[in-house]
């Protein structure tokens, strides 16, 4: 059985895991030496923007229309 804090953990990794491509792309733009720093950086602010931004689900279509 799964605790909370496990579920949250592998959704963080499969966020990251989307995110890697594309990371790694926007690093081939910096020096090599900086890479490793950047990315962690990078993989760290969005592990913390996951943490403290509020996700809400998205108006239906009819809600948008009544606007």
């Amino acid at each position: 059985m799964f605790h909370k804090k496990d579920e949250s953990t592998k959704e963080i990794i499969e966020i990251i895991d989307d995110f890697n491509s594309k990371i790694k792309k926007s690093l081939s733009n910096t020096t090599y030496q900086d890479r490793d720093d950047l990315e962690q950086e990078i993989k760290l602010k969005i592990i913390e923007k996951l943490y403290t931004v509020e996700f809400n689900d998205p108006p239906s279509f009819w809600k948008l229309t009544n606007l």
